[in-house]
């Protein structure tokens, strides 16, 4: 063999050298790039895996949010009705109130007129009541201040209207109208 050969074959061993060695690192190069892309494919589902259970979540709040602003919407309602009734019954009591405390007022301007006149009149057993005690008037008082304050609950429903026919269940009358019998006011008879 001659030298110019011997130099080729160098050349040509180098060369196959040099291209194995690129074709290797080639193969490194892409096995890492693979394993980086395997490694990232990991990641990216746990991530999805995490944000499909929060975003679950999220709807399980949602629902019950929904459920419970239904619920208090409900709730609210119904306090609004009872605030409202329980106003309407404290301003029907205040207006009752206003009226026996008026009538009372009338009777007594009318006794005085009549005595200043020189005329007499006996009272009536009940005026005579109402004039002996001014404490049984405070205590009706109070207790129709009671009754304005225990309206709005829901367990005095049932004896805040059987207090308005002035009867108990058993047919006795309630200290709310003998209290207010005292006081003078005129009670409607049927």
């Amino acid at each position: 063999m001659t030298q110019t050969q011997l130099d080729r074959r160098r050349e040509q061993s180098a060369a196959a050298k040099d291209a194995a060695e690129k074709a290797r690192s080639a193969v490194t190069d892409l096995a890492n790039r693979l394993q980086t892309n395997a490694d990232l494919t990991e990641q990216q589902t746990l991530a999805l895996r995490n944000a499909e259970a929060e975003a679950k979540r999220l709807k399980r709040s949602l629902k019950t949010q929904q459920r419970d602003r239904d619920r208090l919407a409900k709730a609210h309602q119904k306090a609004v009705g009872k605030a409202s009734k329980a106003s309407r019954r404290a301003e029907s009591m205040d207006d009752k109130y206003s009226k026996s405390v008026l009538d009372d007022l009338v009777q007594r301007e009318k006794e005085k007129d009549l005595r200043a006149a020189g005329v007499t009149s006996s009272p009536a057993p009940e005026r005579a009541a109402a004039t002996e005690s001014p404490a049984r008037q405070t205590a009706a008082r109070t207790t129709t201040a009671r009754a304005a304050k225990t309206a709005s609950s829901s367990a005095t429903t049932r004896s805040a209207s059987t207090a308005r026919s002035g009867r108990t269940a058993s047919g006795r009358a309630t200290k709310a109208t003998k209290a207010t019998k005292t006081t003078g006011t005129r009670t409607r008879r049927s």
